[in-house]
């Protein structure tokens, strides 16, 4: 949310980027909307064993983007 406030600055962006960037928080938005109220057919589309799946491959996903910052704070700390 904080980077929409960033790239909504009046004394830094044009009227025109402002209103491509609401556009495309509306969009992820509307995204985000349709994919909360078919959550319930989705779940029931892949099953316990494809959320589990999903869960496993995601927590995959956010240890490493994790580890990764972790390395760089430490490379940016160090040099």
């Amino acid at each position: 949310m904080m980077a929409i406030v960033m790239l909504t600055d009046n004394s830094r962006h044009s009227l025109i980027d402002q209103s491509i960037t609401a556009g495309i928080m509306i969009v992820v938005l509307m995204c985000t909307l349709f994919l909360l109220l078919g959550a319930t057919h989705i779940s029931k589309l892949i099953g316990n064993v494809g959320a589990a799946i999903i869960s496993r491959v995601m927590g995959l996903i956010l240890a490493a983007v994790a580890l990764n910052n972790l390395l760089i704070g430490i490379r940016d700390f160090y040099i």
